[in-house]
């Protein structure tokens, strides 16, 4: 639900999702690794993250886009720290004036998340057998 959270709190600000290519000719991030593939015989490459296809969109005028969707990472890394394939959560933005108006988007998308989570998943987040658990966050101001 994480998920819907976060397109819900981007979708109602004007913003656009997105859904970029996981296949790329070459790799588009320098320093990262890469998951080579054999594509119909050609070589491709997984995506590490919808990166360029963002800034693609944002210099193809439009101003605020955001996708959700999987990123690849092929870092040979054995630890819990490390994941070679996740969800993203990513969003682009144009700043017209300030760096602050970034800083007030995300900060409304986390709002939504934990405001949704904690009104719709309060028994799901809870330990059960607890003793009285409340789910507070202090940091949160009321709508």
């Amino acid at each position: 639900m994480v998920c819907a959270f976060f397109r819900e709190a981007l979708v109602s600000k004007g913003f656009i999702e997105i859904h970029s290519t996981k296949f790329q000719e070459s790799g588009t991030e320098s320093g990262a690794a890469v998951f080579k593939v054999d594509y119909f015989r050609y070589p491709a490459f997984l995506a590490q993250s919808p990166q360029l296809a963002k800034q693609m969109a944002i210099a193809a005028d439009m101003e605020c886009v955001f996708e959700i969707g999987p990123v690849f990472r092929a870092e040979n890394s054995n630890t819990h720290r490390h994941l070679t394939e996740f969800t993203g959560l990513d969003l682009e933005m144009a700043i017209e004036s300030h760096y602050h108006e970034v800083v007030d988007v995300i900060d409304q998308v986390l709002l939504t998340i934990f405001r949704g989570l904690q009104s719709e998943y309060r028994a799901e987040v809870c330990t059960p057998g607890a003793r009285d658990v409340t789910l507070t966050f202090n940091t949160v101001p009321p709508d």
